[in-house]
Formats: structure tokens, sequence, C-alpha cells
């Protein structure tokens, strides 16, 4: 009885890390992206800055703001202020990823909720890299946009 039962753990163990390896690369960039997610939905700055560059630059669009305004910060000063922001959920729409040799790019439309309220929409765009077989984010530019919200998921 036993060996049937090691027996089955090892056929149990090697068969999940056979689907473990068939993981692909685009699997793992959405995975990082929903966990950057994950970190603002939490406040935590630990899961926040496991899937970004320590220098990853972050940029902001105000569309619906006349003249349109922009701006720049980097991840890294978000950390210490991560406890202080309200409850907030990004959703995302879907995922158009485009990647090669290290490189990728993830462009994200999404819906941004605050304290359970809908706030806006935009789009996210995603630069990754991955470094020691893991993707991080390098750079993120995201839209602000109040209204025409259906209008940034894209027809397939």
């Amino acid at each position: 009885m036993k060996k049937i039962t090691l027996l089955l753990v090892l056929i149990f163990a090697f068969s999940s890390y056979s689907q473990d390896s068939k993981i692909t690369n685009e699997q793992k960039i959405k995975h990082v992206i929903h966990q950057f997610f994950e970190s603002l939905e939490k406040k935590d700055a630990a899961l926040m800055q496991k899937t970004t560059m320590d220098e990853a630059q972050i940029w902001r669009r105000y569309n619906n703001k006349k003249p349109i305004e922009m701006d720049m910060r980097f991840s890294k000063d978000d950390l210490p202020k991560m406890q202080a922001l309200p409850d907030v959920k990004e959703v995302a729409l879907q995922f158009e990823i485009s990647l090669g040799n290290g490189i990728a790019t993830a462009w994200v439309p999404y819906e941004f909720w605050v304290e359970d309220k809908f706030s806006h929409c935009g789009v996210d765009a995603f630069t990754l890299f991955e470094v020691d077989g893991k993707w991080k984010i390098i750079s993120a530019a995201y839209t602000v946009e109040k209204q025409k919200c259906k209008r940034l998921t894209r027809k397939k």
C-alpha cells in the first residue's frame, strides 16, 4: 500500500511540474500586471516592488482636462504612500501583448473604482523586461478618462 501511495504522489508531482513548465510568457506577463493591480487594491508595497523595477517610471495623461495634463513619477516613490490610498480597484478589460527577446508591451484598457464607485477608465501601456526568468514592469503609461469608456476596448 505504501508503494502505491508513493507512486501516486510521484505521478501527481511530475504531472503538476509539467503543467507549470507550460506557462507561456504571455500568461506570466498577465500575472505580473494582475499582481500590480492587486498591490494597489491591497495597498501592498512589497507586492508592488516585486512587480516593478526599482527605477520604473509611471506616466499619467489626463485626457479630459483642457489643456491636457501629463505627469511622471517613479514607482518606488509610491511605495511609502500606499497605505494612505483610499480603497481602490483597477479592472483590466482586455490584454494585447507583444513580446520578443526579453522585452514586452501590454496594452490594457481598464476601469478604475474608488471606494466601490466608478472613478474613471483609460488605457494602461506597460513595458516589461524579462530578468532572470521573471517579468518586471519598467514603465507604465496610462490615460485618465471620465467618459466614452466603451471605445477603449478593441473588437477582435
